[in-house]
């Protein structure tokens, strides 16, 4: 019995000694009294009655914890999840790194000009291939494509035009994911071949009158096969409380919900159920404007078909990293940071969400953070059984700052607050102003905030609170946030 005790006390020294401590609910740390009464005034607050919530605080100078609440608690991230993607997709691949699209073909061009093979668009897993966010450096990818085409001498194609979507194959989505989100735009899956952000816009006009059928005008860009059971009626709200039903893969689509009466063009927009087949259904459009002939069809392949056998035409590379990642913090990109993890599998294995997962929380062990409690399903947060703890978070925030080479790259990559991206409307006129820099998140019941923050007395904070399952309005909530952030940049 004594030297099982003495086993088990070994153990327990030895997971503390890590820092590998199980999760659990936990108090609050040591801190100083005023951290500890500002905390303790914001955790008993009514808005907050039965919610979860997880807090920590350091500062990034000393490595002094000055506020913990719960950091070693799983709880659901949301958005914030991105950090744990694209810290990783930094060290990884580095700032620079850039993807390939190419414009390749297969077989022969005969003296007629008559490609006797196929066209093939090449999907490298761009996250931001074609995508409007980009609109000054990809231009129009299906006139550069179409261009590069009579170039070549091509006047007619035997075969058929494929989006090559292969590096990822068939993506599967996590079972996780709502099927309220999925049909829409930010519900995006990602491709080995994307393209405008595997999203469309579906156009309406509304009667002035609530409670009559909403009529689709437009839908940009046309994608050939998909169909729609339009149930949307006008409110007399101002909201946008449409929602788009329908899955990867799939060319039915059920809209329902409610949008502003008395609009003459109101857009929501959708998820492309085949980005790879858009992307060879416009190129062959765009080749027929051009009076280049085609006698086979547009199609999309998952499967790697002989690629060596292929003669490329044009190469297109994406923006850097650097710039895609600023992108998928500061303005929340669900696609990015989900591609990204698709890319990141790709290289390391078999391409899949589960498997970049695994790697991600492999990555981030190996460089000393616990992943007791951390528990992954997709890149960017959106799943509802993703789970990260604050001391997580911190640990990533912390080994940016203190040992990454791209520190200064991760931190421009944020929102600031009162300035830009998901934070330009939060804590304008405050001492957040400009002193915060965050990735936030939100879903049903789920508000979170990472970053650093620096106080009134010019400290260097890493910053995590998350909060899940609260009955208060979100506005209510971020409202009492930026309070107690307040008082965290006056107390330090």
């Amino acid at each position: 019995m004594r030297n099982l005790i003495k086993l088990l006390l070994l153990a327990v020294t030895a997971v503390t000694a890590s820092g590998c401590l199980p999760a659990g609910k936990g108090a609050i740390a040591q801190q100083s009294a005023d951290a500890q009464a500002l905390t303790e005034k914001f955790l008993t607050s009514e808005l907050f009655t039965g919610s979860t919530i997880a807090i920590k605080v350091v500062d990034l100078n000393s490595g002094e914890e000055l506020i913990s609440h719960q950091p070693a608690l799983t709880v659901v991230p949301a958005s914030v999840q991105k950090l744990v993607t694209t810290a990783a997709a930094l060290e990884i691949l580095s700032p620079e790194y850039a993807f390939e699209t190419t414009l390749d073909y297969t077989g022969e061009v005969n003296e007629e000009g008559t490609l006797l093979g196929g066209l093939f668009i090449t999907g490298g897993g761009d996250p931001a291939f074609g995508s409007p966010n980009f609109a000054d450096h990809y231009g129009d990818v299906m006139n550069k494509f179409a261009e590069a085409i009579v170039s070549a001498g091509i006047k007619k194609v035997d075969g058929n035009v494929i989006g090559d979507a292969s590096l990822f194959g068939a993506t599967i989505i996590p079972g996780t994911w709502l099927w309220e989100d999925i049909g829409n735009y930010y519900g995006a899956s990602p491709s080995g071949l994307n393209i405008y952000d595997n999203s469309y816009e579906i156009t309406f006009s509304t009667q002035k009158q609530p409670g009559t059928p909403a009529k689709i005008t437009k839908i940009n860009p046309e994608i050939p096969g998909l169909t729609f059971d339009n149930r949307v009626l006008a409110a007399a709200d101002n909201r946008d409380n449409a929602f788009i039903y329908g899955s990867y893969l799939d060319g039915k689509r059920l809209i329902s919900g409610t949008i502003p009466a008395g609009r003459s063009a109101f857009t929501i927009k959708g998820s492309v159920p085949d980005p790879a087949f858009l992307a060879a259904h416009q190129l062959v459009q765009t080749l027929k404007n051009v009076q280049v002939e085609i006698n086979g069809v547009a199609i999309s392949e998952f499967e790697n078909k002989n690629p060596e056998d292929r003669t490329t035409l044009l190469r297109i590379q994406s923006p850097r990293l650097s710039e895609i990642i600023h992108l998928a913090n500061s303005k929340s990109q669900n696609l990015y940071t989900d591609a990204l993890l698709m890319h990141i599998s790709a290289t390391t294995g078999e391409p899949s969400l589960k498997n970049g997962a695994l790697f991600l929380k492999s990555f981030w062990e190996e460089r000393g953070m616990c992943g007791s409690g951390m528990f992954l399903v997709d890149g960017s947060g959106h799943s509802r059984t993703n789970g990260l703890t604050a001391d997580q978070i911190i640990f990533i925030l912390k080994y940016m700052h203190d040992e990454s080479e791209h520190w200064e790259v991760f931190r421009r990559s944020l929102a600031v607050s009162g300035v830009s991206g998901t934070l330009a409307n939060f804590g304008n006129g405050t001492l957040l102003e400009k002193n915060f820099t965050a990735k936030s998140g939100s879903m049903s019941r789920v508000v979170s905030y990472a970053g650093y923050l620096t106080t009134a007395s010019g400290s260097e904070l890493a910053l995590v609170l998350i909060i899940n399952n609260f009955e208060a309005s979100s506005s209510a909530v971020r409202n009492k946030i930026v309070e107690y952030l307040v008082d965290i940049a006056e107390a330090f």
